[in-house]
């Protein structure tokens, strides 16, 4: 039975009685006379001190932890176990001892493999605080780069900003060149413009002389007539010949008009050349403001480039702010995985301890202590 409960051992269960030293078997011995009452007296102390002794308690107790023992086993064995302190051990009791010392060398394995096994976790705790370094490490030079990079796309946002705002300046002043010198000559546009409308349409509606009443057209051409030097003579007949029809008109009313649509012509063909000589300069002003607006377009542009470079660049500042911290935590948190880790393999160890020291020291005094040569079952 031992054989297949434990791998060290080879020798069959036996029963306890297997383990009362020949001479005391009851089997082959007469009825117990009144004279024997002083050996009955004499047996009972010794199985007292066998049951007493602290290395029988601290080897039985090594029994009870021998998960992988049969239970009949281990009845076995904690009963042999009192009849092995004698002073003379004999072949079966030796072998008990053989088997029990097998079987708590199990248990001290079964002890040792716990502390291997915490040993093990506590190394892999322990590696694994490189790791977080590592990580941690990483994690704040990353931080780092990218707080770097954030502050260097912060002055490029501030550059293109003052870029944009200078261009901005540059259009407005452009823009005000262009209207201070556009100014003459657009009068000068405009002016032609009513000359070339009132000639065109009220003058040429007097002439032709068909309506009856041509004062509407009259009271349109007024205004154009203002500034262009007409004799006073021709102003004051104007009113009477504009409002006659040409039926009625004499060599004097038609004299007044010629002088008029003449007047009129030269003063539009005057505004037309000075148009004319202030196109190129007003062309230089209107380039001018194209390339100041392209500039201020390209600087936007750019500044709106900046500006979202520097809002990816703060994104990801703080994912590795997160990052950073989650790195941090997990080696501040490492003090205390290892603090668990070392006081689990220290309460490994120190079972251990106590079991080689008390459980193991009890067995090596039973293992050790001096026997006479031992004895065969059913020898002489």
């Amino acid at each position: 039975i031992l054989a297949q409960e434990h791998s060290a051992a080879s020798a069959p269960c036996i029963r306890p009685s297997a383990f009362v030293p020949a001479r005391s078997r009851t089997h082959a011995m007469p009825a117990q006379k009144k004279g024997t009452k002083r050996e009955a007296e004499v047996a009972v102390p010794v199985a007292k001190k066998a049951r007493s002794d602290p290395a029988v308690a601290g080897v039985a107790e090594a029994l009870e932890q021998a998960s992988d023992l049969s239970d009949a086993c281990r009845r076995m064995l904690l009963a042999g176990l009192p009849k092995c302190v004698v002073g003379e051990r004999h072949e079966m009791q030796a072998a008990v001892v053989t088997m029990i010392g097998q079987v708590v060398s199990g248990v001290q394995a079964k002890y040792q493999e716990a502390v291997d096994a915490e040993n093990f976790k506590l190394r892999d705790v322990e590696a694994s605080k490189a790791e977080l370094q590592e990580t941690l490490a990483k994690a704040e030079e990353v931080l780092a780069a990218d707080s770097k990079d954030v502050e260097a796309k912060t002055a490029i946002l501030a550059a293109a900003a003052e870029s944009a705002m200078s261009a901005k300046i540059v259009l407005q002043e452009t823009q005000e060149a262009q209207h201070t010198g556009d100014a003459e000559m657009v009068e000068a546009q405009e002016s032609k413009a009513g000359l070339v409308k009132g000639t065109e349409t009220d003058l040429q509606t007097i002439v032709e002389g068909a309506a009856e009443d041509n004062s509407e057209h009259y009271e349109a051409l007024l205004p154009l007539l203002t500034g262009l030097g007409l004799d006073q003579s021709l102003m004051s007949a104007l009113p009477s010949v504009c409002v006659k029809k040409a039926t009625d008109r004499g060599a004097f009313d038609a004299m007044v008009l010629d002088q008029l649509r003449k007047t009129l012509r030269e003063k539009i063909d005057a505004l037309s050349k000075s148009i004319d000589a202030s196109l190129p300069a007003a062309q230089e002003r209107e380039s001018a403001v194209a390339a100041a607006q392209a500039q201020l377009d390209a600087a936007t542009a750019s500044q709106q480039a900046a500006d979202e470079a520097l809002s990816a660049a703060k994104a990801a500042e703080a994912s590795a702010a997160t990052a950073a911290k989650v790195a941090k935590d997990a080696v501040a948190a490492f003090e205390l995985v290892y603090s668990q880790a070392t006081q689990a393999r220290d309460a490994q160890a120190e079972k251990l301890r106590n079991f080689r020291l008390y459980n193991v020291g009890s067995f090596e005094i039973i293992r050790d202590q001096a026997a006479a040569p031992a004895t065969t079952v059913g020898g002489a």
